[in-house]
């Protein structure tokens, strides 16, 4: 492909723009490492290091061309150009890249929906993917999860290459969207986190369907403050989502209220806006949820009908994640009956309330990615009707992340849980013992106990039939970062074998 096709603006803009305007450009990316002849490297700074620190060695890998920020070029970057490598200049180059890849790699699912809000991604993307299935559309999800639902034997052995992130970056998004579409797949579902929106990793997607979970309290080492967090995430609905597209905003959510009043505001003709929710404004209003041995009923309205519907799900919270997926599974095509009816056949993603059974005491025990204190209340506040005894929680908080809401989890805990149970996350590089008592001090009659598996295995020995434990925080993760290292690790796992050691002592007694 030549440059100019790639990135008209930046190169048109070049002063050799006539003489590079037919480069070849065979690659791009970047990282330096992965470049090769050809390539297009893109020198985007980071908050950890700076791209421009490694033109010289994709050049030296055989870069045609590079991208990059419109800072004054320094003695090491004028060099380079005099060698005739064309040095192009804008001023987003992460959209810029984007927009590239997007052009590099142009097929795309026929119907793309992306799911963003701080909890509730993972879950909702999941049943969107499960009720187009069960229409017998050829459906796949990408997200913290990864990738879900090709056949591994239609992609003929390929790997995608797809980063452990909840939205890769955009080259590899867009690179990976070659194989999917060749493996048949028509309907995509992805998660949009707020990195990867204010990165402009999604830049290029063609959008159809927006949905809004929720906004509370998170990544705030990332974000500046809660209003560029809410930025972050508008961005999925104010630039991305395609014309004619259609919104799906939970407005229970003081955000997604403001939201979608910021939608209808800004051209009502433009997009279709769908609310979800039991405020009495929703267009979907979930009138009742109540708590049943095998999940929970949901009532919802909608335009003067009211349908109870039975889940299989754990935690009342999920009912607004199961109906904005079905709104949006509607919105793509899907008749409203099918779409609200598939909800009793799907089932929770991993590590999202996830059920881990076979407690000899007959307790209940569940697993959820918990680990902001709205998603902690949310979980525990969900699981209380389902409680007739004691509800217990083990959890812990990450190093080197937003150190303001562990006293906010601590207190969180304490004011919903009878048992509370402080332990090891993920510290990272931070001393571990002082993330627990950051937690502690707003939650003082917890036992802490750093040995996160220990704590799992002593919260299983306390409970009782009528009891339910939470154990947040990690959800679907199956390693710990400590230090340097990197630990295998699963809550699910860890659950299932204290399970094992409590039945073999139960049977040996």
């Amino acid at each position: 492909m030549h440059l100019s096709d790639l990135i008209p603006g930046p190169t048109m803009a070049h002063a050799r723009a006539a003489e590079i305007a037919t480069l070849e450009i065979t690659g791009l990316g970047s990282d330096s490492r992965e470049a090769g002849k050809g390539f297009l490297f893109a020198a985007l700074a980071g908050s950890h290091a700076d791209g421009r620190d490694f033109i010289g060695a994709a050049v030296k890998a055989g870069a045609a061309a590079i991208l990059t920020d419109e800072r004054p070029f320094d003695a090491a970057l004028d060099a380079i150009a005099d060698t005739g490598v064309p040095i192009l200049t804008c001023e987003a180059p992460r959209r810029e890249l984007a927009l590239a890849a997007a052009r590099f790699w142009p097929r795309q699912p026929g119907l793309i929906a992306a799911v963003t809000g701080t909890n509730g991604k993972t879950s909702t993307v999941e049943f969107i993917r499960q009720i187009w299935r069960r229409a017998t559309w050829d459906a796949a999800s990408i997200g913290t999860l990864g990738l879900q639902g090709p056949d591994p034997r239609t992609m003929q052995g390929r790997m995608l290459g797809l980063p452990s992130l909840t939205t890769p970056d955009a080259v590899s998004l867009h690179a990976a969207l070659q194989p999917i579409c060749s493996a048949g797949i028509t309907h995509l579902a992805l998660e949009a986190s707020s990195h990867g929106l204010a990165q402009h990793r999604l830049d290029g997607l063609k959008i159809h369907i927006a949905g809004f979970t929720n906004l509370s309290r998170d990544h705030l080492d990332h974000h500046p403050d809660m209003e560029a967090y809410f930025a972050a995430k508008a961005r999925l609905f104010t630039e991305l989502l395609m014309p004619g597209g259609c919104a799906v905003i939970n407005i229970d959510d003081s955000y997604g209220a403001r939201l979608a009043e910021m939608m209808r505001n800004m051209n009502p003709q433009e997009r279709v806006i769908l609310t979800v929710g039991s405020d009495k404004r929703a267009d979907f209003r979930i009138t009742g949820v109540a708590a049943m041995d095998f999940g929970i009923d949901v009532t919802v309205e909608h335009d003067g009908k009211s349908l109870c519907i039975p889940m299989a799900l754990a935690g009342t919270f999920q009912a607004v994640n199961a109906v904005t997926a079905a709104v949006m599974a509607h919105a793509s095509g899907l008749p409203l009956h099918d779409s609200l009816w598939a909800l009793p056949y799907v089932t929770g993603a991993e590590g999202r309330m996830q059920l881990v059974s076979g407690h000899p005491a007959g307790a209940r025990v569940v697993v959820d990615y918990a680990h902001t204190p709205d998603a902690l209340e949310s979980a525990l506040r969900a699981l209380r009707p389902e409680t007739r005894g004691r509800l217990a929680v083990v959890f812990g908080a990450g190093g080197d992340r937003d150190a303001g809401k562990r006293p906010m989890m601590g207190s969180t805990a304490k004011a919903h849980a009878d048992l509370v149970y402080v332990t090891d996350d993920n510290p990272r590089s931070e001393d571990a013992a002082t993330i627990r008592a950051a937690i502690i001090e707003t939650c003082p009659d917890a036992i802490e106990i750093a040995d996160r598996g220990e704590a799992i295995a002593a919260a299983m020995r306390e409970l009782n039939a009528d009891d339910v434990l939470l154990i947040a925080g990690k959800g679907h993760e199956n390693v710990q970062l400590v230090g340097s290292e990197t630990l295998p690790f699963s809550d699910s796992s860890v659950a299932r074998n204290a399970i094992r050691r409590l039945t073999a002592d139960g049977d040996d007694g």
